[in-house]
């Protein structure tokens, strides 16, 4: 009796299978786990681990970057080259760990002469770092020209407390219409003259606003627009150069459709 050709092909094939299913499972399986979770509150952890997580922090999450450099003027902020000497000579009596956390925490309370008052803090949103982050963001300051000394007990325990384990903080639902917003920004504000906003516009007469919604919160936007002067000029760009009058060019819509569209900036 013949075996029809499909047949055979068929049994050829389940056989190369099941040769190579019993090579694979004779083969001895490595386990495979995620790297340990650095814990920065359970108190195994050195001062180069810290200093390490608080450069990252830097770096990323606490967008610090956006607005400081190190080593480098004529940004936004102060240049933070040398902070962790320097702020232990700013106040007397003050340590550096305690001027750097009340920096962070209350940045209106120490104010460089040059800088308006625009920093956010950084356990509220739109940063809300937590309370590890903050002390490790400060142990990375402190690194920065001085001794690192801080320890979790420095840090409040009511710091981050809306942002405990570093989750998401729940986002801010604003009236206005983001898409009819960036229609005023390139047209009836005016504001591209000026600004650039991701890859819209290129001008340099005014700061950035691509990653404004990373460090700034709807209020201060609220506030900028309608009161430019008083809510400060941030540094490197001439006083006066935003024009106050868009609370008599904007209609209530257009506003608020204007904020919604810059809080999408990230």
């Amino acid at each position: 009796m013949r075996v029809p050709v499909a047949v055979k092909v068929g049994a050829f094939a389940l056989f190369v299978m099941g040769t190579y299913t019993y090579y694979a499972n004779s083969i001895p399986q490595i386990q495979s786990k995620p790297p340990a979770e650095l814990s920065l509150e359970g108190g195994n952890v050195t001062p180069a681990q810290l200093v390490k997580a608080g450069e990252e922090t830097f770096k990323t999450k606490g967008t610090c970057e956006i607005c400081h450099r190190i080593g480098q003027k004529g940004t936004r902020a102060p240049d933070l080259a040398g902070i962790g000497s320097r702020a232990g000579k700013v106040k007397a009596g003050q340590s550096a760990k305690a001027y750097i956390i009340e920096s962070l925490l209350q940045p209106g309370a120490h104010l460089v002469e040059g800088y308006p008052n625009i920093m956010p803090q950084v356990d509220k949103p739109p940063i809300a770092l937590n309370r590890s982050e903050v002390w490790a963001l400060t142990a990375f300051l402190e690194s920065l020209g001085g001794t690192v000394d801080v320890k979790l007990d420095d840090i409040p325990k009511t710091v981050g407390a809306g942002a405990a384990g570093g989750g998401a903080t729940a986002e801010l639902k604003l009236p206005g219409d983001a898409k009819a917003g960036e229609a005023i920004f390139t047209g009836k504000g005016g504001c591209i003259a000026c600004h650039k906003a991701g890859k819209i516009g290129a001008s340099p007469v005014g700061p950035d606003l691509s990653q404004i919604a990373k460090i700034q919160t709807p209020d201060y936007l609220m506030r900028k627009i309608l009161d430019p002067a008083g809510a400060g000029t941030v540094a490197g760009f001439p006083k006066g150069v935003m024009p106050p009058m868009f609370g008599q060019t904007l209609t209530a819509k257009d506003y608020m459709d204007l904020v919604a569209f810059l809080m999408t900036l990230k």
